[in-house]
């Protein structure tokens, strides 16, 4: 657990393969078009809050994104239900300001599946 974090974005992509070629056979407009196929799927996550030095999640966060380590990442959206998977840190940005508190995000990117836990 890392602590003081307020906010997470899952997003998930799917890439697509070109499989269009030249059919004599269909009529306009239909053989101009192009035709695609589902490729793979992806994924990329971050997540931000407050910055909190004497916090044991902040510092492991930290010191795996300086070791370069996968880790486990799971987003909780409600009791029993949540997005798992297994990612690399890519990012990290840090903001202080005098008049404001410290804020940090991190960007990750998925390396596998995302698991939907709990979702019937």
């Amino acid at each position: 657990v890392i602590g003081r974090m307020n906010r997470w974005t899952v997003s998930m992509s799917q890439d697509t393969i070109d499989v269009s070629c030249f059919d004599p056979e269909l009529g306009e407009p239909a053989k101009r078009f192009r035709k695609f196929l589902p490729g793979v799927l992806g994924w990329t996550a971050t997540f931000e809050g407050f910055v909190e030095p004497t916090d044991a999640g902040q510092k492991a966060i930290k010191d795996a994104l300086w070791s370069a380590k996968e880790l486990h990442f799971f987003f909780f959206i409600a009791p029993g239900k949540y997005l798992a998977g297994k990612g690399i840190l890519t990012g990290e940005d840090l903001e202080l300001s005098w008049d404001a508190a410290g804020t940090i995000s991190y960007d990750v990117q998925g390396t596998g599946m995302l698991e939907k836990v709990g979702w019937e």
